[in-house]
């Protein structure tokens, strides 16, 4: 938010999408830009379908969040990739 201030703040979104796959593909068809992660963007970047724009002075970030069936404890993978963020599981 104070990052963009000097810019009028942040936009009204154009479209709310709900999967990844609609924004690239909104992106794509030129509805207008995106915001999303690298690693999402990944094939489209280096097919250059999508090209990254820098922008100085804007941190973003997000919070994540692990979700899992009620009952039942992470295990394998999920529960070793759990373990690196230091909460109890």
């Amino acid at each position: 938010g104070e990052a963009l201030a000097v810019h009028g703040g942040l936009a009204q979104p154009l479209l709310e999408l709900s999967s990844t796959t609609a924004v690239k593909g909104a992106a794509e068809s030129g509805a207008g830009p995106c915001v999303l992660s690298e690693l999402a963007l990944g094939e489209e970047l280096s097919s250059r379908r999508l090209l990254k724009v820098p922008v100085a002075g804007v941190r973003l970030r997000r919070q994540l969040r692990a979700v899992w069936p009620g009952g039942h404890r992470p295990t394998g993978p999920a529960r070793d990739l759990l373990s690196l963020t230091g909460r109890d599981s």
